[in-house]
């Protein structure tokens, strides 16, 4: 591949991955404020809460996927070579959720169909990503 080619392909990756350490931002903000309107919806009404069996597994691999897609990210911008792991541990944890998801967490509406498809779109791009990632590693562009 020619080296032109390579240095957009780098410059690419840099923009994918401040996207990507953003995106991990969003959702462990998204994430810390769900559980903080939980909590004070449980204290106004004095309930005690029901919890969801797939409440708390589906929270810690929203959590360990935003840490993992942040910690991605922020290899990829400077090109750094944990990248490829980075990038591989997170596809394998999107990948695992997503399947365990499907038979414990069926959607149970439109809204959650909805949610589960981008999740599931968010993935494919998330492999995309880190083919990305190995070609440019393979390149030896990745230090």
């Amino acid at each position: 591949m020619a080296d032109t080619a390579l240095d957009i392909l780098s410059w690419i990756a840099r923009g994918v991955g401040l996207f990507y350490v953003f995106g991990g931002l969003f959702v462990l903000r998204a994430t810390r404020v769900e559980r903080l309107l939980d909590k004070a919806i449980y204290q106004i009404t004095l309930k005690t809460p029901d919890p969801d069996p797939g409440d708390r597994p589906r929270l810690a691999s929203m959590v360990a996927i935003a840490i993992l897609t942040l910690v991605s990210g922020a290899l990829l911008v400077f090109l750094l070579r944990p990248a490829v792991y980075a990038f591989l541990t997170n596809a394998a944890v999107q990948g695992a959720y997503l399947a365990w998801a499907r038979k414990a967490l069926p959607p149970t509406d439109a809204d959650s169909a909805r949610g589960r498809r981008r999740s599931t779109n968010a993935f494919i791009v998330w492999l995309v990503m880190t083919a990305l990632v190995l070609l440019l590693f393979e390149q030896g562009r990745l230090t």
